[in-house]
């Protein structure tokens, strides 16, 4: 029973770029354990066959990415708030401007105006995709990043910059 692949089935993750015909859902293996975001992983279902997603690498030849959008979709995969944390080696998020008081991953227009932050940018070159975002990362570190997605799903940071080494932004930590 410690070694079975589960899933929570009201918890499929939609995503529009091809998966190879798998489902994608939070899940696990082995004992289900609290707080539960800690536990959870990507696993990936078609039919009977299972499989667990544990890293961001391990999506590479899973997935099939044909566009700026879908690589973007794809990267938000493993930064958004809501899926981060299914990846073991996530390790920033992408906050989101807000217009009225900024929650945990959010900042305010004043924010963005003072630290001339720049939005989302997204091309194809060399034969694979281009990223340019603000994440931020566990000690409240923002920071511009510069990402490749290839068509497979391969995934590198290619450069960072400092943005703001303690911005309001902060990083959800799980006990």
């Amino acid at each position: 029973m410690a070694d079975d692949i589960w899933i929570l089935e009201d918890q499929a993750i939609r995503v529009s770029f091809d998966t190879k015909g798998y489902t994608f859902f939070k899940g696990g293996k082995g004992m289900l354990n609290t707080p539960i975001e800690r536990h959870l992983q990507l696993v990936a279902v078609k039919g009977d066959d299972k499989v667990v997603i544990p890293t961001i690498p391990d999506l590479k030849g899973r997935v099939v990415i044909k566009s700026p959008e879908e690589a973007l979709e794809f990267v938000r995969l493993f930064t958004a708030p809501e899926t981060h944390y299914l990846f073991h080696d996530s390790r920033y998020i992408e906050p989101h401007l807000v217009s009225a008081t900024p929650s945990i991953v959010e900042y305010s227009d004043d924010y963005q105006k003072r630290m001339n932050l720049q939005p989302v940018e997204t091309g194809r070159e060399d034969g694979a995709f281009t990223i340019h975002r603000n994440l931020v990362s566990p000690p409240r570190r923002l920071i511009r990043a510069s990402e490749r997605v290839d068509e497979d799903g391969g995934y590198s940071i290619v450069e960072t910059e400092v943005i703001d080494e303690h911005s309001p932004v902060a990083y959800p930590i799980y006990q």
